[in-house]
This record gives structure tokens, C-alpha cells and sequence, in this order.
């Protein structure tokens, strides 16, 4: 007969173990025992009786056979001891706990766990006044991070200290892990820090690092420390090394900072900053500088040369940039976007796969906007403010355009200040007419390179738009004619106070003839019951006239349009797919959106003034196709053909396909191919393919057809285990720079990286 008795603490405490950084080698290590203070007991064996402790919470006790030795206040359990008090859970063979001195003596199979994590041992004794405890064999499992610690003994020394002997790490399962992080002795203390004595890494039994003594973090909040390095060689930079240090400034903000030494360009230093206030105030900046030993290009060399054509003279080189969204009083955003640097050949010198900014965070993907591409001719910073309402939109902006192919020379427009206010369409007097406004104000500043000096100006622009949409013939037709004006000042001041002022006017009216049918299918096939399709033909007829013909403008016109006299037609086309599923749920997607448009240039059609030239009134024919029966293929292809050549003036087609494999794998293909008649025809492959279970292979692919060489290309093999993994890597940009690419990756710990 099994025996019950309800036992209770007066405290609980649960111990945690965290992650650990990896400084070439890597160690983690952890104690955890389960600490229980003054339980009393007052019934022998046979008796069932509820013991509360001072916060009122039972432990309950079962076992085989159950005995309290009322001379010794000891109790003695065994066969099956359980121990449960809610999630927290003690198994044994044996349990001897005595009340006077507080202390339970475990024996044969422990196991405890708490929460997700699990305590393993032979032998143990927990002194529940003292909250202490010493553990002989143990094993601890920590199932967020699938870590196992191994000590020959665990002693908890006070409520979050621990000291480890004879230990060893590891995150792979079974009895002959792939690889282990030992030492002689680790003390650990929760929320600081561990110290190992004499820590080596093992790949089997194979030792590969010695530290005499390591140090890394344990905490379960962000921590400040070391973050794994980066070793590497390239032949543009020589060795290569990177120590990054990582800073928990507070709850809301954080630093990062590289320390990379370059052998044939030296020391470069980064820092980036991140804050999070909320889920709409944000921010990341990144600088990194390097006084480079290579003072000036060197224009006979045909490797710099292949960088790009400029000159480059300045040693002190930089990359400042970020993004930031905040959410101000009144219903304001702000946002801002920073982009400088010292010269371009910059980031094509330092923009590797491993290091440089690659290995920082990615800008556009965290906050929604994109960061130029490396070969840009310039960089955009701007300022934003916004406000936006119901009826309007207002935004103050302030941007500048660096040039960095031409330091010296900078002629860009900058708008140093924008305002912006769009009225969004209202009804006019309860009639169908809709009445819209947008107008701008830029105090721009520009440099007038022939001349030498520099100019500033203001410009206003208004545009107001009436529209009038309509419904005939019972709703079949709707018919949308609408006439916007634009009006353009601009005022030109130059360095010697003399003014300039230039106008110009111009209107668009535009007519707006639209249909659409649609006709349900039944379809049987897998969940899906009915196929909609949906067709619908638009015919627009667009006249733009310019009134005002005015000197150029020092600054592009706001509506950047010529005069047109154009008639256009479209086709456009969907098939959605209704899905039923077994438990009732409903869901639509589309398959295939298929369009088709044309353009016909009235005036063109008419021009009679020069007899001798052909008309082409028509502009391409434009067909765009999607399809995307499946959720894991997707097709794309958009092509225009001119009729008066016979050929086909550009093209692009993307196919993207994911093939699911057993054990949560997946094979990926990806191809485009961009085509222009001008002799531009540009390959890109993306291909991510599975041998096995284990071994994988990546290709990546950008190749200029027309020059017939690769821009990119890039190879990785790829070896996954259950606890770590090995990727090699190669990378030949422009048939010059190559990079060979060595990544471990160890299950739990990241990655270390090297070039």
C-alpha cells in the first residue's frame, strides 16, 4: 500500500542557467538544486495530514513504503519517492529527511525538474534552512538552449552562487557527445558571471583550446561581454580579425562595439547604438572609421581600378548611417535616415559576407525602409515629420544627397526644408464630386558648378484635383473623368542678392472608362471547391498640356511631366480559389493575376511636321504575368514588345520554388533574369539544395550575360549534426577579390566565424 503525506516550505527557489559567449573557445556550467525550509512533520506512517508552510503551498510526498521515526524526527521513504508542488518535481529510489537539522538526503536516480529544466544525480543532500546543497554525479538540463552540464560535484554555496568540480558542457545529446567544453572547477553566479579554471574544448576527445582561465556571463537578462570573434584572410585586406564587445546600456538601450584589425589597412573601429522605447519608436546607428595605411589610390593598379574609376586621396575613412522612427505629442512621427561616407570606394572595400556591414544590422529590414546600395552614386539622409489625420496629410522634411564619386563637386539639389500638405479627396456639397489638394514648399541649396558659387532658391508648387466618379447602366460601367492643375514657382537667389523668379502652369485631364465580370466554378481538387474569375478591361484617355514655357529650372519641376495626348487600355485578370477544409475553415488565395496594357500617342498619330520620320504611336505592349497555384512556387514575368522593331525592348522573369523534405527540411530555388534591348541581359540564381540529412549545398549567382562574366559567385557546403554544424564557403566578386569562409556552428552557443 502506497503512503501519502503533505510536506511545506516556507521558501522556493529556482535556479537558472543562461547562455554563455563563445571567446574562441566556449564554456558554459551550472548547479541547480531545490531548496525546501522548515517542513514539519507530525503523523507516522500510516496518518495523511496537510503540512502548510508560511505561504500556504503543499508539498505533496508518496512513496512504496513511508516511516517517521518519531526519536530522531526523521522520515524515511522509499520505492518511487515522488515530491511534487505544482511544476517542481522530486524523483528518487530514496528520500531521508531530518526536521531538526533540515536537511533531505536523496539516493538512486534523482531527477528534478523545474519548469522545463532537469536535475539529475545519484546522490544529494539539500539543506532546506540554509538553502544549500551539494549534488554528487549530476547532470543538468536546460531545455531553451538543449544544454548539458556534467559535474563530478555541484555545491550551492549561497542562494545564486554555485561551484562546479570536474565539470563539463556540452549541448549534444547522448553518451559520446561530438564535442564538450571541461574544466577543473567553475564557479557560477547567477545574474554575473562564471569563472573556469584550466578550460579546454574537445571535439571527441580531442583537445583544441586551452585557457587557463575563462570567463562568460550567465545571466537570463541582455548582459554586457564579449560576443564570439571573427578570423579571417582576404587578398584586398590581409589578416583579419574582429572582437566584438557588447554593452547592455539599459532596458531600453544597447551598444555594440567591433574592434577589427586589418593587416594591410589597420585598426578599424565600429560602434552601434540601438534603442527600443516601443513598438513605434525605434532606433539603430552605426560608425565605423579606420585611418587607413593605404593613403591614396593608386590609379595604375587594375585591381583598385576595378573598385571603381575614381580617385581616392583621404586616409581617414568612414561609414555613418542609421535609421530612427519616434512617436512625438500631438499625433507626430519623426523619422530619420542617415547615410554619409568618406569616399565610395569604401564600402566596396569593407563590405564583406562575414565582416564589415554585413555583419551589422540590417537597417532596411528592421525598420521598413531601404539603406542605398552599395554602388550608388549617392547617399540619402533625410528628416521627417508627419502628422496624419482623416482628412489630410502633413509633413516637414529636410533631406541631402552625398555624392561621393565627386566630393568636391557637389552640384545636387538639396532640400533643406519641405513642407508638404495633401487634403484627401472630400465630397463637394453631397454630389458625386471629390475634391483633392497637394501642395509643397523647399528652401533648396545648390552648387553651380560652372560658375563656381552656390545658389539658393524657394520653390512652391500646388496642385489641385477635381474628380467626378460616376455609375451607368446600372452599375456596370463606372466612368471617372477628372482634371488636376499644376502651378510651379520657383525663385532663384544667387550669391550677389539678385533674384530670378520662373513659373510654369500646366493642367490634366483625364477620363476613366472601367468594367468588371467575374463568374464562379466549381472546382473539386484537395480543399479547393470554387475558382472565381475575374476580368476587368479599363480604357483611359489622359491630356497633359504645359501653358507656361519658362527658361529651365536651376530645379526639376514637381510634376516632372511633357505634354501628352495618350489613350490607353488595360486587361486585367485574377483567378482566386476558395479552400474548405476538413475542420470547416475557409481561406482564399489567388493563383494567377495575368495583365495587359498598351498606350496610343494621339498627338504622335497626328504629327504631320515631319513626313519624312515614321509614326510609333504605339508605346510597348506590356504583359505582366503571376502565378502561384502553390504556396511553395511562385512565377513572375512582366515583358514589353515593340511593334515597330519586332523585338522585345525588356523583360524580367523570376521563378521562386521551395520543395519540403523529411525532418523539416527544405530545398529552395531561385532564378531571375533581367533582359533590356540596349544589350543589358543580367542572371541571378539563388539555389539551396539538400544531399542528405545532414549535408547540404548553397549556390549564389549574378552574372552579367552580355559581358559574360559573374558579378558574384558564391559556393557553400554545409555539414549539420544534432548538436553543431560546419560551413565552408567561397566567394569570387568581380573575378578579382576571392574569399574563402569558414563557419562552426555550435547548437546553443552561435557561431564562429572566420574569412
Amino acid at each position: 500500500m502506497k503512503h501519502k503525506k503533505t510536506l511545506r516550505s516556507n521558501k522556493e527557489a529556482e535556479i537558472l542557467s543562461r547562455k554563455s559567449i563563445i571567446i574562441i573557445a566556449i564554456l558554459f556550467l551550472v548547479g541547480q538544486a531545490v531548496l525546501y525550509a522548515d517542513i514539519i512533520f507530525a503523523a507516522n506512517n500510516s496518518s495523511k495530514e496537510d503540512i502548510m508552510g508560511d505561504e500556504n503551498i503543499p508539498w505533496h510526498i508518496s512513496a512504496n513504503t513511508l516511516i517517521y521515526e518519531e526519536e530522531t524526527q526523521t522520515y524515511i521513504a522509499k520505492g518511487d519517492v515522488r515530491i511534487t508542488n505544482g511544476t517542481k518535481s522530486i524523483e528518487a529510489h530514496k528520500a531521508i529527511y531530518n526536521t531538526k537539522t533540515g536537511i533531505a538526503n536523496l539516493e538512486g536516480d534523482i531527477r528534478l525538474m523545474m519548469g522545463g529544466d532537469i536535475l539529475t544525480g545519484q546522490k544529494g543532500a539539500f539543506n532546506l534552512n540554509s538553502q544549500t546543497a551539494r549534488i554528487n554525479k549530476g547532470c543538468l538540463f536546460i531545455r531553451e538552449n538543449h544544454y548539458y552540464i556534467y559535474g563530478s560535484e555541484m555545491e550551492k554555496l549561497t542562494d545564486d552562487t554555485y561551484l562546479i568540480k570536474d565539470c563539463s558542457l556540452t549541448t549534444c545529446s547522448g553518451d559520446k557527445p561530438a564535442w564538450t567544453i571541461n574544466g577543473s572547477e567553475v564557479r557560477v553566479t547567477k545574474e554575473g558571471y562564471g569563472i573556469v579554471k584550466h578550460a579546454s574544448f574537445k571535439a571527441r576527445r580531442l583537445p583544441f583550446f586551452y585557457f587557463p582561465y575563462l570567463v562568460f556571463p550567465v545571466k537570463t537578462k541582455r548582459q554586457s561581454g564579449l560576443l564570439p570573434p571573427q578570423i579571417g584572410y582576404s587578398t584586398l585586406n590581409g589578416f583579419d580579425i574582429e572582437i566584438p564587445f557588447y554593452w547592455a546600456i539599459s532596458d531600453q538601450t544597447d551598444a555594440t562595439f567591433f574592434q577589427r584589425y586589418l593587416s594591410k589597412r589597420g585598426y578599424l573601429q565600429g560602434v552601434e547604438y540601438r534603442y527600443l522605447a516601443n513598438r513605434d519608436s525605434r532606433g539603430t546607428f552605426l560608425l565605423d572609421v579606420i585611418k587607413d595605411k593605404i593613403n591614396e589610390k593608386d590609379m595604375n593598379d587594375p585591381d583598385a581600378l576595378e573598385i571603381s574609376p575614381g580617385t581616392r586621396d583621404n586616409q581617414m575613412r568612414y561609414w555613418l548611417r542609421g535609421k530612427l522612427d519616434q512617436k512625438l505629442p500631438y499625433g507626430l512621427m519623426a523619422r530619420f535616415d542617415l547615410d554619409v561616407v568618406s569616399d565610395q570606394d569604401y564600402l566596396r572595400e569593407f563590405h564583406k559576407n562575414l565582416f564589415g556591414s554585413q555583419s551589422r544590422s540590417e537597417l532596411d529590414h528592421m525598420l521598413g525602409r531601404p539603406v542605398e546600395e552599395i554602388r550608388s552614386p549617392t547617399r540619402h539622409s533625410a528628416l521627417r515629420l508627419n502628422g496624419d489625420t482623416e482628412g489630410y496629410c502633413l509633413q516637414a522634411m529636410a533631406s541631402y544627397d552625398q555624392t561621393p564619386e565627386e566630393l568636391l563637386v557637389d552640384d545636387v539639389a538639396h532640400p533643406l526644408i519641405s513642407l508638404n500638405y495633401t487634403m484627401l479627396p472630400v465630397q463637394l456639397f453631397n454630389l458625386s464630386a471629390f475634391f483633392s489638394l497637394e501642395t509643397d514648399y523647399d528652401y533648396i541649396i545648390r552648387d553651380d558648378i560652372w560658375k563656381n558659387e552656390a545658389k539658393n532658391g524657394h520653390r512652391i508648387f500646388l496642385a489641385p484635383e477635381l474628380k467626378l466618379p460616376l455609375w451607368l447602366f446600372d452599375r456596370y460601367l463606372e466612368f471617372e473623368p477628372s482634371i488636376k492643375y499644376f502651378y510651379n514657382i520657383q525663385s532663384l537667389e544667387d550669391p550677389l542678392g539678385e533674384r530670378d523668379n520662373l513659373h510654369k502652369s500646366n493642367y490634366e485631364a483625364t477620363i476613366r472608362l472601367a468594367t468588371c465580370a467575374d463568374r464562379i466554378f466549381n472546382f473539386e481538387w484537395k480543399d479547393v471547391k470554387k475558382l472565381k474569375h475575374k476580368i476587368s478591361p479599363v480604357l483611359k484617355y489622359t491630356y497633359h498640356v504645359n501653358q507656361d514655357e519658362s527658361d529651365s529650372f536651376w530645379y526639376e519641376e514637381r510634376d516632372g511631366k511633357s505634354d501628352r495626348n495618350m489613350l490607353s487600355f488595360s486587361l486585367e485578370n485574377s483567378l482566386d480559389a476558395k479552400s474548405e477544409r476538413k475542420n470547416g475553415r475557409v481561406s482564399y488565395r489567388q493563383w494567377m493575376a495575368l495583365d495587359l496594357s498598351q498606350g496610343y500617342d494621339l498627338d504622335e498619330a497626328r504629327d504631320n511636321d515631319k513626313p519624312e520620320e515614321k509614326k510609333e504611336p504605339f508605346a510597348p505592349l506590356n504583359l505582366s504575368l503571376s502565378l502561384y497555384p502553390f504556396p511553395a512556387l511562385d512565377l513572375y514575368g512582366n515583358i514589353n514588345w515593340d511593334h515597330y522593331e519586332s523585338v522585345i525592348s525588356s523583360a524580367s522573369l523570376s521563378c521562386k520554388v521551395a520543395v519540403n523534405r523529411s525532418g523539416g527540411r527544405q530545398d529552395k530555388y531561385d532564378i531571375s533574369y533581367y533582359y533590356t534591348k540596349d544589350r543589358k541581359k543580367n542572371l541571378a540564381l539563388d539555389i539551396d539544395f539538400n544531399l542528405s540529412e545532414r549535408i547540404s549545398i548553397t549556390y549564389l549567382l549574378a552574372r552579367d550575360m552580355e559581358m559574360k562574366e559573374n558579378i558574384l559567385a558564391e559556393y557553400w557546403l554545409s555539414y549539420r549534426s544534432q548538436c553543431w554544424g560546419l560551413s565552408i564557403g567561397f566567394e569570387k566578386e568581380e573575378e578579382k577579390e576571392k574569399t574563402l569562409m569558414l563557419i562552426i556552428h555550435l547548437l546553443g552557443f552561435g557561431n564562429i566565424k572566420a574569412l
